[in-house]
């Protein structure tokens, strides 16, 4: 579908003009009503127009996936006291908005949301909607495709702004319904649910069809899929969020469980649908994806949005394992935007897989050509594994256009919006929630640590112990947010889950505390963990390859006292490089790895902004706010 999109783009260019303010999108209405609109196969051209927003930089090809996702305890962008609150993605990332930074502009999402309109708006009034039986299967499916597309945008922006403006029909002429007031986020969270409720049923599963129009993979929006979004909205809905009002607090709503009773249901029909399921091994998740591959019926992934390779696309270039230019692989992604850390890597368990498939403790090449892993001892400079040119590589389109590349260009990665391991984990939750940690929680829960740690030593005290012994309602929650950040890092979840559950602050502060702990050489509390001694160095070797560092030579949790006995050249003989790590690093490092965590994510809190606590959500940009003259103005402080 992905190079549909394009022919589509280009076949459509009359139909949808270019748009240099936010809400000025324009259609030929005679080609529109005359043509558009009386045919099924040009209705569906319209529809995946819409496609063609979404992969824009400023929605999933970067923004939404990339750069607003983070802070939170796992994900961040680093920084050091130069740069913590630049006026550029890095402040954003730490909280340091301001109304004129060009970096949250919103104006690709508004212009998604407008085409979406125009669609919404021809086929409603097609007259195919009162067709054949075919025809009408057809056009309810597109018009149940655009609804789900427009919803992801509104849902995007009250996710980042809160309050926003809000309409469902196209511009008006006059633009007497351009300038509108903001409508209240729990507003439109309702109107998104009952609608998305309303056309669930009109849209086939992955792998249906519906009149001439057919679902065949992950790349396009389908019944799953409506239905994941549907809970993701009402688990938004019923959770917390920082109010407009005095105070500007974080509160969520006395009905709050009955969206959890949407999102339970939602997410119970998708499992009882029988249309996914999780693979077999978690990093084939990530490997399929960066090889360009697609998931369809029976795969894991509900929806990934389609990035054309050269096209567009920062996934793996600006999150993923470090690359540096090398020969091999060509184009380095110098640009990598989101880190982790050597906390985040602590709070695994040793022998969980998905350790080693989410952090990436090594980078590939350096500053000079090399081509071969290198060990990353900073432990605020982990990166994302999930996303890895050597898999990519093995698509021979894009390693021949990354060797010839000289600059940014598109990966053509698709960017996967929602999984089914989180369908599986939304209902533990909605379930324990409602009814507190049942069989069917527990079930859920198992499935997809089973499928963490199958094979591994101890499988079952990790899986079926682990779970059962969650015996109370607060128990089986805490277990899940913990589930949940190993499951999803770096997949632009993380800093949601919190926000929702009012989590953001605590997690962010638990993570200080730990990593302080854990230079200081003291008593360090990570997730369900404790430790109370972390070694003082770390040794490593290459594989015979000389190419890949034997992971298996590391060990971070044990002090290795074999080789703490030996001299360098003793180490050189064997095969070890020797590195300083946590309350072994020099007091210099020490300082710098201390100021650091204090200064990430510090503008969320209210002693660091001066206004109130939590203030994860978005200034509106001074250009919109000008254009409004009055109409909306900024809250929270900014």
């Amino acid at each position: 579908m992905r190079k549909l999109i394009y022919i589509y783009i280009a076949a459509f260019s009359l139909v949808f003009s270019s748009c240099n303010d936010f809400l000025e999108t324009s259609s030929d209405s005679k080609m529109t009503d005359e043509t558009i609109y009386t045919s099924v196969y040009y209705s569906e051209s319209a529809v995946k127009g819409i496609y063609d927003r979404i992969a824009d930089a400023q929605m999933y090809a970067q923004r939404l996936s990339i750069n607003w996702s983070t802070n939170n305890d796992i994900e961040f962008v680093g920084a050091d006291e130069a740069s913590y609150n630049q006026n550029t993605n890095r402040g954003v990332s730490n909280y340091y908005a301001t109304a004129g930074n060009s970096t949250l502009i919103w104006t690709r999402i508004y212009q998604m949301i407008e085409r979406s309109n125009l669609v919404i708006q021809g086929i409603e009034n097609s007259p195919l909607m009162l067709g054949t039986d075919k025809e009408k299967a057809a056009m309810k499916t597109l018009l149940g495709e655009a609804k789900t597309l427009r919803a992801m945008g509104y849902y995007e922006l009250v996710k980042h702004w809160g309050d926003v403006p809000f309409k469902t029909e196209p511009t008006k002429n006059d633009l007497s319904n351009v300038y509108l007031p903001k409508t209240d986020r729990d507003s439109i969270c309702e109107f998104l649910i009952t609608e998305l409720l309303s056309i669930e049923k009109d849209v086939p599963w992955v792998g249906e069809s519906a009149g001439s129009v057919s679902y065949s993979s992950a790349e396009r929006i389908s019944k799953g899929f409506v239905k994941g979004l549907i809970a993701r909205i009402a688990l938004t809905r019923g959770g917390y969020s920082l109010r407009d009002k005095p105070g500007y607090p974080t509160e969520r709503r006395s009905d709050y469980l009955e969206y959890y009773k949407i999102a339970h249901t939602q997410c119970q029909e998708i499992i009882s649908g029988g249309k996914y399921r999780l693979k077999s091994n978690y990093v084939d998740i990530w490997k399929d994806v960066c090889a360009l591959k697609t998931d369809g019926v029976n795969g894991e992934n509900l929806y990934e949005v389609a990035l054309g390779l050269s096209q567009s696309g920062e996934i793996g270039y600006s999150i993923g394992v470090r690359f540096y230019t090398n020969t091999k692989y060509g184009y380095g992604n110098n640009s990598n935007v989101v880190n982790t850390s050597a906390y985040y890597y602590y709070s695994f368990e040793p022998q969980d897989p998905r350790r080693d498939a989410t952090i990436a403790t090594v980078a590939y090449s350096n500053a000079s050509g090399d081509q071969k892993e290198v060990f990353q001892s900073n432990p605020l400079s982990y990166n994302f594994a999930k996303w890895d040119q050597r898999w990519m590589a093995e698509n021979t389109k894009w390693l021949d256009q990354n060797k010839d590349a000289n600059g940014k260009w598109g990966y053509g990665v698709n960017w996967i919006n929602m999984r089914y391991a989180d369908v599986l984990l939304m209902f533990a939750e909605t379930e324990n929630e409602l009814n507190g940690p049942t069989d069917a929680a527990k079930n859920a829960l198992k499935e997809v640590r089973a499928r963490a740690f199958a094979g591994t030593k101890d499988e079952s005290k990790n899986v079926a112990d682990y779970v059962n012994n969650l015996s109370s309602k607060e128990l089986f929650f805490n277990a899940l947010i913990n589930e949940r950040a190993w499951e999803f890092g770096g997949e632009a979840i993380r800093k949601f889950d919190l926000i929702r559950w009012n989590q953001l602050e605590k997690k962010i502060l638990d993570q200080r505390s730990a990593f302080q702990a854990m230079i200081d050489g003291g008593t360090a509390r990570i997730f369900d963990k404790e430790y109370t001694s972390i070694p003082q160095n770390l040794y490593y070797k290459y594989k015979a390859d000389r190419e890949n560092i034997d992971k298996d030579s590391t060990s971070y949790y044990a002090v290795n006292t074999e080789l703490e006995a030996l001299d360098d050249n003793q180490l050189k003989a064997r095969g070890y490089t020797k590195v300083k790590w946590m309350s072994g690093f020099s007091d210099e490092n020490k300082r710098s790895y201390k100021e650091r965590i204090q200064l990430f994510s510090s503008g969320l809190f209210k002693d660091n902004n001066g206004v109130c606590a939590n203030r994860y959500l978005y200034p509106i940009h001074s250009s919109v706010i000008g254009d409004y003259q009055g109409i909306v103005t900024n809250s929270y402080g900014y």
